[in-house]
């Protein structure tokens, strides 16, 4: 997408939370174990090619456990799309506690799931499966989310919260539900930042991704009255 980069988070330690018990603490490091094999044998041979037998020797456990954790190999994507989102929500957070502007709140949550998204895979073709498997099934994701990080809103609620804040302040239109808004805004950035990471966009022209921010955001802006 092409935003302006910030400084990198680690990968939380879903494995420590104190709320869960020994045998729940367990299975989450056997996923872990299993997400990190999955993703550098992806990376390595792409999905399509990536041997389950592989990975599970890499992980140390059986081949039903992978099946237990995953039901298919694509589903290893949802771990990886949790990174991404943990870190678009978070910027999202810090941008309404500290009253940002939504224009430089939403610039700097994109940036954070760019660098995220790169953090998880330096493949750029996996990215892009992870994102058409996340829209492609978004209660997946927002399930994900309530089971490892329930104080974690996902993207579009997320998106929502911000674009709600605008409208109260008066720099969003109030007509239509920033839920509404919220969705548009999302799928016209990534589908876009998607776009020139594949297939490059025009000479001279601004990121996609950006420049899909830039309009859709002037698209929301209250109209004037008169006009």
């Amino acid at each position: 997408m092409n935003f302006p980069a910030q400084g990198s988070h680690p990968r939380p330690d879903r494995t420590a939370r104190p709320a869960r018990a020994p045998r729940q603490r367990r299975a989450a490091a056997t996923r872990e174990r299993l997400y990190q094999a999955a993703m550098a044998e992806y990376g390595r041979v792409g999905l399509e090619s990536a041997r389950v037998e592989d990975i599970v020797a890499a992980a140390g456990v059986s081949w039903g456990t992978f099946f237990h954790y995953f039901p298919a190999k694509e589903d290893v994507l949802l771990d990886a799309a949790g990174e991404v989102s943990r870190a678009y929500s978070t910027a999202i957070s810090a941008g309404l506690a500290a009253n940002d502007d939504i224009e430089s709140t939403l610039t700097t949550a994109f940036a954070e799931m760019q660098r995220a998204a790169v953090q998880v895979t330096d493949s750029a073709a996996l990215r892009g499966r992870m994102l058409m498997y996340v829209l492609s099934h978004p209660g997946n994701l927002t399930a994900y989310l309530a089971e490892w990080d329930e104080e974690l809103l996902p993207p579009v609620p997320a998106t929502t919260a911000v674009l709600a804040d605008g409208q109260r302040r008066g720099e969003i239109r109030a007509d239509e539900p920033a839920e509404s808004l919220a969705v548009i805004l999302l799928y016209s950035v990534l589908f876009s930042g998607r776009r020139s990471a594949t297939i490059g966009r025009p000479p001279a022209s601004t990121p996609l991704g950006r420049l899909a921010l830039e309009i859709v955001l002037r698209g929301m802006r209250p109209v004037e009255a008169g006009h």
